[in-house]
C-alpha cells in the first residue's frame, strides 16, 4: 500500500517536463539545403550517450516520488484482547523444589521443570492476563496481571529457590490469599475502566497453585485463601509436585491387591480447596504429568475471544529513495564531466 499517494500529484509536472522535451527535440535544428555530406559523418559515444542525461533526470524525479507516496508492506498483524480470563499463577520456590525429578530421560530439580511447563502454559494464553506469585515463609507479587507475556516470562524463567534459611518454608495460604486480593483488584480495576472506554473485560478469575510441601507457615490457614477465593469467585485449581505414591499390599478374597497408600495431609487440603472453590487438584510427579495438568487446566479455562485486530506496516520506499539520489548524482556528474553542454 502507498503511506501518501496523493504524492503521485506530483508526476504532472514531470510529464510536462517529458513532453516538453520531446517537442524541442524535434524543433531543435538547423536548416541546410542538403544533409548528403553529413550522413558519412560517424556519429560519437558523447553523441549517442547525450539523450542519458535527459532521461536520468527524468528517472531519478519518477523514483524520489514514488518513495515520498511510501510504499509500504504488511509486517505482522496484531490483535488487542478485548476480554479474556485473568490468572495468577503462584509457585512454591521453598528449598524443597530443588529436589530432582524425572524429566525426559534425565532428571531436574522440580523449579527448573516447572519453569519449563509454566512457560509452555503461559505461550498458550495469548489473551489472558497472567500474574506470577511465589512464596516461601513469604508471598511475594513477582509480575502483575499482565497482557505482556514477554515481561512475565523474563521474570519467570529468572525464579530461584529460596536459599535464605530463616525465609524458606511453605505458606501457600498467604500466598493464595495475595492471589485473591489481587485478581478482586485487576477485576474491580477494569470493570472502572470498561465503562468509561470499553477497555479489557475479565470474563472470569483463576488461580492456579503449585506446590511440594504442606503448608507450615504464614497468617493466612489454607482454607482461609480458599475461602477468599470462593467468596469472590475465582476458580482455584491445585497442583501437588510428589514423588511417585508408595504401594502397599492388602488382602482380598480374591487375593493380594495393590493400593495406594493414604493421600498425605498436605493432598487433602489441597483437594479441599480446589473443591470448595469449583476447581481441581492434581498431582504430578514427573515432568510429563505435570504438563498433562497444566493442559487438562489449560482446556478447562476457556473463553470466546474477542479482540480488535490491527496490521504494522514496514516503509519500503528506501530502495526508490537511494535510486533517486544515486541517479540525481550520476545525472550531476555527466552533465558537469563528459556529458557537459557549452552554450
Amino acid at each position: 500500500r502507498l503511506a501518501f499517494p496523493w504524492a503521485f500529484l506530483l508526476l504532472l509536472p514531470v510529464l510536462k517536463m517529458v513532453v516538453d522535451h520531446l517537442r524541442k527535440a524535434d524543433s531543435r535544428a538547423l536548416r541546410f539545403s542538403s544533409l548528403t555530406a553529413f550522413r558519412k559523418v560517424p556519429r560519437t559515444a558523447r553523441q549517442r550517450f547525450m539523450p542519458a542525461l535527459f532521461w536520468s533526470q527524468f528517472c531519478c524525479l519518477l523514483a524520489l516520488v514514488f518513495a515520498a507516496a511510501r510504499p509500504q508492506i504488511k509486517d505482522m498483524s496484531h490483535g488487542i484482547p478485548k476480554e479474556g480470563i485473568a490468572i495468577e499463577l503462584v509457585v512454591d520456590i521453598s528449598s524443597s523444589m530443588d529436589i530432582s525429578m524425572p524429566f525426559e530421560e534425565a532428571s531436574m530439580s522440580r523449579m527448573e521443570v516447572t519453569k519449563q511447563v509454566v512457560e509452555r502454559f503461559v505461550d498458550e494464553r495469548q489473551n489472558d492476563l497472567i500474574g506470577l506469585i511465589t512464596f516461601a515463609r513469604y508471598a511475594d507479587t513477582i509480575c502483575p496481571l499482565t497482557l505482556s507475556h514477554n515481561s512475565l516470562l523474563f521474570y519467570l524463567r529468572d525464579l530461584q529457590i529460596e536459599s535464605r534459611p530463616n525465609e524458606d518454608g511453605t505458606a501457600f495460604g498467604d500466598a493464595v490469599a495475595l492471589a485473591a486480593a489481587r485478581l478482586k483488584t485487576a477485576e474491580e480495576r477494569y470493570a472502572a475502566e470498561d465503562e468509561e472506554d470499553k477497555g479489557y473485560t475479565i470474563k472470569s478469575k483463576v488461580i492456579i497453585l503449585l506446590t511440594d510441601g504442606n503448608n507450615n507457615c504464614g497468617r493466612h490457614l489454607p482454607m482461609e485463601g480458599a475461602a477468599l477465593a470462593e467468596h469472590w469467585g475465582i476458580r482455584l485449581h491445585t497442583i501437588a509436585i510428589s514423588d511417585p505414591p508408595a504401594m502397599k499390599t492388602i488382602q482380598t478374597p480374591e487375593g493380594p491387591v495393590q493400593i495406594e497408600e493414604e493421600s498425605l495431609v498436605q493432598e487433602r487440603i489441597l483437594r479441599k480447596m480446589a473443591e470448595v472453590t469449583g476447581g481441581v487438584y492434581r498431582r504430578a510427579t514427573d515432568d510429563a504429568s505435570l504438563h498433562d495438568v497444566y493442559a487438562e487446566i489449560n482446556a478447562m479455562e476457556t473463553s470466546e475471544i474477542e479482540s480488535d485486530r490491527y496490521h504494522v506496516y514496514k516503509d519500503v520506499f528506501q530502495p526508490f529513495a537511494f535510486a533517486g539520489l544515486l541517479l540525481l548524482v550520476g545525472h550531476i556528474v555527466l552533465s558537469t564531466t563528459w556529458l557537459r553542454r557549452i552554450p
